[in-house]
C-alpha cells in the first residue's frame, strides 16, 4: 500500500513538472525508480528508455543530484530554461544512445549555474556517444565521469543538440583523480550539434573531447581552472570560432587557468591505431588569451602524438605560444604546413619543443607555422567577438581582463 501511494504521488509530480511521452506509472519498481525524481524543486534521477521528457521554460529546475538520460530516452530543453545546481557531484549525463535537444536562442539561452557562484561548485554536462575512442580495439572505453561505457564505430552518431547553452560554476572535484569539466564529450559523433556554448568560471577544463567526430562552433570559455579546450583519444572533428581566456581574478589562485589548448592522442599510447587512431581535429578562427601565472602558460600545447590543422589563430599574453612534444606530433607538423596565420600578441616565446632521448634538445619547429599580423582569430583579434556577446552573459572582454 505504501509503495502504491508513493508511486502515484511520484507520477503526479512528474506530470506537473514536465510533458512526457510516454509516462510510465506501472507497478514495476524499476520504472518507479526511473521517474521518481523529475520534480523541478528536486531535479534528479533517470529518464528511462522509451521516454521523452520535455521541460517547461517557465520553471527553474533545481538540479540536486545526477540526472541521467538513458539509452533510448530523450530530454528536450526549450529555449530560456534555467537550471540551478546544488554543490557537489551534481551533473547531467546523456548516456550512449540517449538524446538531448537543448535548443536555446540568442535571445533566450539555456543556462546551467551553481546555487553559489564559484569555480567547481557543481559537476557539468556529460555526453556519451557511439563514435570511436582509441582506448580499445572495439573503439569503446569507460568514462571517468559516470563510469559508463562510451564509444564504438559510428562516427556519424547523433546525441542531439546543444545550442546557445551557458554553463557556469562547473568542474566539481570529487576525488584526487576525477574532476568534472564544463562540457565533456565522450565518443560523440558528427551527427550531434554543439554550437554557441559558453563555459564561465569553472574548475578543470572548459570543454574536453574524448575521441569521437563531433564538430563544434562558437565556443566561449572564460576563467576556468585548467585548460580551455582539451582533447584526447583520437578526436577528429572541427572546431571554429573559439574565444578562450584566463581571468585576472584567478591569476594568483592555485589553479590560475592553464593552456588555451591541450592536445593529446592518448596518455598511455600516443601511437595507437585503435578507433580513430591519432587525434587530428581542424581548428579555425580562434583566440586564446592568457597570463604568465603558473607552469603551464602555453597558448597551445600539442603532445602525446596529437596531430591537427590550425588556421587564423591569435595567441596573447601566454609565456609560450606553441609548445610541441613527442615524435608523432613532430613528424606531423614538420611534414606539411598545418599551422597557418598565427598572430602572437605579448608572447615571450613563440614556440618551443621538448627533447626526445638520446637528443638533448628538441627539434627545430620554427618552420612549422606561418604568422600573420592581420589574423583576427575569433573575430576581433583579442577583444570579445560580437557573436559571443549578450546571450553568454558577457558583453566585453580583452587582454586587460585576463591579467593583473
Amino acid at each position: 500500500m505504501k509503495k502504491t501511494f508513493l508511486r502515484a504521488a511520484l507520477c503526479f509530480s512528474l506530470v506537473a513538472a514536465v510533458t512526457t511521452t510516454p509516462i510510465s506509472c506501472s507497478s514495476d519498481d524499476d520504472t518507479t525508480e526511473n521517474v521518481s525524481a523529475l520534480d523541478p524543486a528536486n531535479f534528479k534521477g533517470k529518464i528511462a528508455a522509451g521516454t521523452t521528457v520535455t521541460l517547461d521554460a517557465t520553471k527553474v529546475y533545481n538540479l540536486t543530484g545526477i540526472l541521467s538520460v538513458e539509452n533510448g530516452a530523450t530530454l528536450i530543453i526549450p529555449a530560456g530554461t534555467k537550471f540551478v545546481a546544488s554543490e557537489g557531484a551534481t551533473y547531467l549525463i546523456i548516456e550512449r544512445g540517449g538524446k538531448i535537444f537543448a535548443n536555446g536562442t540568442a535571445a533566450s539561452p539555456i543556462v546551467f549555474e551553481g546555487s553559489a557562484h564559484k569555480q567547481g561548485h557543481w559537476g557539468g554536462i556529460v555526453i556519451l556517444g557511439n563514435a570511436p575512442s582509441n582506448r580499445s580495439s572495439l573503439g569503446t572505453s569507460q568514462s571517468e565521469l559516470g563510469d559508463l561505457v562510451y564509444g564504438g564505430t559510428n562516427k556519424t552518431d547523433n546525441s542531439g543538440i546543444l545550442k546557445y547553452v551557458v554553463i557556469k560554476d562547473s568542474g566539481f572535484k570529487y576525488n584526487a583523480l576525477k574532476e568534472f569539466n564544463g562540457l565533456s564529450l565522450f565518443g560523440v559523433g558528427s551527427g550531434t550539434v554543439v554550437s554557441y556554448i559558453s563555459v564561465v568560471d569553472g574548475a578543470d577544463d572548459g570543454i574536453e573531447f574524448f575521441g569521437g567526430n563531433v564538430n563544434a562552433d562558437h565556443l566561449l570559455v572564460l576563467g576556468v581552472g585548467d585548460d580551455s579546450i582539451d582533447w584526447t583519444e583520437g578526436w577528429q572533428g572541427t572546431a571554429e570560432y573559439i574565444y578562450a581566456a584566463r581571468k585576472k581574478q584567478y591569476q594568483v589562485a592555485a589553479e590560475p587557468g592553464n593552456r588555451g589548448i591541450e592536445a593529446d592522442t592518448q596518455d598511455t599510447d600516443e601511437n595507437t591505431v585503435f578507433g580513430n587512431g591519432v587525434s587530428n581535429p581542424t581548428i579555425n578562427n580562434a583566440t586564446f588569451i592568457g597570463n604568465a601565472a603558473g607552469s603551464e602558460s602555453q597558448g597551445m600545447k600539442i603532445r602525446a602524438g596529437s596531430n591537427g590543422k590550425f588556421d587564423n589563430i591569435v595567441i596573447a599574453n601566454f609565456s609560450t605560444g606553441l609548445d610541441f612534444e613527442t615524435p608523432r606530433t613532430y613528424n606531423w607538423f614538420t611534414s606539411a604546413s598545418y599551422i597557418k596565420n598565427v598572430r602572437f600578441v605579448g608572447v615571450a616565446t613563440p614556440w618551443k619543443s621538448k627533447a626526445v632521448a638520446p637528443a638533448t634538445t628538441g627539434p627545430d619547429m620554427s618552420g612549422t607555422f606561418t604568422t600573420s599580423t592581420t589574423s583576427v582569430g575569433a573575430g576581433n583579434v583579442t577583444a570579445l567577438p560580437d557573436w559571443a556577446k549578450g546571450w553568454s552573459g558577457v558583453n566585453s572582454f580583452d587582454t586587460t581582463d585576463a591579467m593583473n
